[in-house]
């Protein structure tokens, strides 16, 4: 099955939950933390479930802020 990854930048509180909420749908996405003092975080998903993935961060940026970003931490241009 072909992965994917997006990395993710939260406030560092906000890092578990988001795991939670992720990891709560079973085998949908898995959460890592790539740099925890600057709460950039990877999600990795299944690429049938993109869309899926999609939906559930906006839904989650409707409570916490979290903006996509690259591995390095620097704003992704969608365009």
């Amino acid at each position: 099955m072909e992965t994917a990854s997006r990395y993710y930048q939260l406030a560092n509180r906000d890092i578990v939950y988001m795991k939670y909420i992720l990891e709560a749908h079973e085998g949908l996405t898995t959460m890592s933390t790539v740099d925890g003092k600057r709460g950039i975080v990877r999600v990795n998903y299944p690429v049938c479930f993109a869309e899926t993935v999609d939906e559930m961060m906006r839904a989650l940026a409707g409570e916490i802020t979290v903006t996509e970003v690259t591995e390095e931490g620097e704003p992704c241009s969608k365009g």
